[in-house]
């Protein structure tokens, strides 16, 4: 009997052994790729899922901008976002995309703290919705709420 549970006990070894060498050599075979950032954090195209994931756990506020050329407010819209994307880089991500098929423009952002969706916003409401999703809000966030 104890010759038995010894081969058990040995094979078991051997199968844990095994596969961890096993897991090893798979992973290096396929190697996780990390996500890289885009060069600036104002671009014209949809960031992949993941990365959008990593930016806002990183506590950056992501913005997808969806807009046409031919509406009236968006020229406006697009200089604020832009303003606010140039000056917190690091904490702001804008995502510009054309649309030639909408009506009215979209603004999304999402942040640890949330995610809010605009449609044909004003000034007014892109500004108190940034201050309310970034992680260390400006001054002048301070300022709007007295």
């Amino acid at each position: 009997m104890k010759f038995k549970s010894s081969w058990i006990g040995l094979f078991l070894i051997a199968v844990m052994l095994f596969s961890t060498f096993a897991y090893a050599v798979i992973q290096s075979l396929y190697p996780k790729q990390a996500p890289t950032l885009p060069d600036s954090n104002i671009i014209d195209y949809a960031l992949e899922p993941a990365l959008k994931d990593a930016l806002v756990q990183y506590g950056a506020t992501v913005i997808t901008f969806e807009y046409n050329l031919g509406c009236n407010n968006c020229v406006n819209q697009k200089a604020t976002l832009e303003f606010f994307a140039t000056d917190y880089k690091e904490q702001i991500w804008l995502e510009e995309i054309h649309d030639d098929n909408l009506d009215v423009s979209t603004i999304r952002m999402s942040s640890v703290y949330g995610e809010e969706n605009l449609v044909d916003a004003n000034e007014t409401q892109i500004v108190s919705s940034l201050c309310g999703l970034m992680v260390a809000p400006p001054a002048t966030c301070a300022l709007q709420k007295t």
